[in-house]
């Protein structure tokens, strides 16, 4: 075996047990806490901002996490918040709260890779309506 074999085949083997080690460890918690409030809107809608450990990027993490969620039937929009280097990120959906709940949102997230990768820490819904129509 050349040195040069040698090296990279190292090299190799520590990007894999890294890349192992940050995979593993993103999502290892299923607990988080839901939170609900209204408030008076134009329109009548729901949204959940889901904060989310495990992202590394804005584009791959971040575009994967958004198409999951755009695929759920009841998901009208989501975008996704990421600055680097900040433990939580989050994605704020907007949905039809009677055809999907916030849990079904935190379990399509934390589903991705069979959960080996992100992981929700929290979920508050915001329930807009219009004024009159408010619950009190």
């Amino acid at each position: 075996m050349t040195r040069w074999n040698q090296i990279t085949g190292l090299l190799s083997g520590v990007m894999l047990a890294s890349g192992s080690l940050m995979l593993g460890g993103c999502a290892d918690s299923e607990e988080y806490a839901v939170s609900e409030g209204y408030e008076a809107g134009t329109a009548e809608t729901s949204t959940a901002k889901l904060e989310i450990s495990g992202m590394m990027c804005a584009h791959a993490c971040g575009g994967k996490i958004k198409k999951e969620l755009l695929e759920i039937p009841g998901v009208a929009n989501a975008s996704i918040e990421f600055e680097s280097g900040r433990e939580l990120n989050s994605a704020e959906v907007e949905f039809d709260p009677d055809a999907v709940s916030p849990e079904e949102l935190a379990e399509k997230v934390t589903g991705i890779a069979d959960g080996k990768l992100y992981a929700v820490a929290s979920i508050q819904v915001t329930h807009f309506a219009k004024e009159a129509t408010l619950p009190q």
